[in-house]
């Protein structure tokens, strides 16, 4: 995976060596905005989540400003890339005789390239870089947190109607790199202070009912706090289900779970998904009972 890694981040170079070699060659700066559509061009073939699927979400200011920062950020790159070619132009003092089409064309090449090395759009290799780095050192709880939030912060770039597949193949990258203490404290904080969104919900709901995070984390009663702060019926249905399967599995799991008194209860404020509860709330029932 590390080979990969530096493979990918060797073609990635040739991004920014496109607009320094036109930099070099002392080309105007009308230039730099062939080389920001390459760098957009790149973004979306390697990066295909971060971008809405419609026009409806494309015109929403939250995307709006998500695109304009993208844009400026490329635009800021190529254009120091063109600047330091620029400069170092002039302090050798040559401007080589080179065709425009030859710095666009290695620009435009770290597009195949990265594809090859980095299928971002066959299934299960939708994951992002940050979650493909080395992991901080295990000893470095402070950094471990941080990163745990930074790859978090990755959510609100997913298009908000990206399935549970998409988003467990996030959580899994996530879980590669930091424990699952750390990622519940990452996704739990947003939840806490009512900044998550449903889709952020979603993925610790699903992150709350997996297994083997319910496994390692046992006693801490994750999904049960989780749960007296979900109040949308889909996400209680989803929640429902994923831990009625989770007692199905194995009932020792029972005291992570809510009470059935807290789940009859909330059926009785969302109707929507009092049928799922209802299910629930018997199998706990049942699990307490034996």
């Amino acid at each position: 995976m590390r080979f990969r890694l530096g493979l990918f981040k060797g073609a990635t170079a040739l991004l920014y060596l496109g607009p320094l070699v036109a930099g070099l060659a002392g080309f105007s700066w009308g230039v730099v905005a062939i080389f920001v559509l390459i760098f957009w061009l790149w973004l979306y073939i390697q990066r295909p989540w971060s971008w809405r699927q419609n026009l409806q979400d494309l015109w929403q200011s939250e995307a709006l400003v998500a695109l304009s920062g993208e844009g400026v950020t490329q635009a800021l790159l190529v254009a120091a890339s063109f600047g330091i070619g620029r400069g170092l132009g002039g302090m050798l003092g040559a401007e080589p005789q080179l065709p425009l089409m030859l710095p666009v064309a290695i620009s435009f090449l770290a597009i195949p390239l990265t594809r090859m090395i980095w299928p971002a759009w066959q299934p299960g290799t939708a994951k992002t870089l940050l979650a493909q780095s080395p992991p901080p050192p295990a000893d470095n709880r402070q950094s471990e947190a941080q990163v745990a939030a930074r790859m978090v912060a990755e959510l609100r770039n997913l298009p908000a109607g990206s399935d549970d597949a998409l988003l467990q193949e996030h959580l899994a990258a996530m879980a590669t790199q930091v424990g699952p203490e750390m990622l519940r404290m990452a996704l739990m904080d947003p939840v806490y202070d009512g900044t998550a969104s449903a889709l952020h919900l979603r993925a610790a709901v699903l992150h709350a009912t997996d297994g083997a995070t319910v496994d390692a984390l046992a006693g801490s009663a994750y999904a049960m706090a989780l749960f007296r702060l979900l109040n949308e019926a889909g996400l209680l249905v989803l929640f429902a289900q994923r831990c009625t399967a989770l007692l199905a599995e194995d009932i020792t799991r029972l005291p992570d779970c809510p009470d059935p008194e807290a789940v009859l209860a909330m059926a009785e404020r969302v109707p929507a998904a009092a049928k799922a509860l209802a299910v629930f709330g018997r199998a706990l029932g049942a699990a307490r009972s034996e």
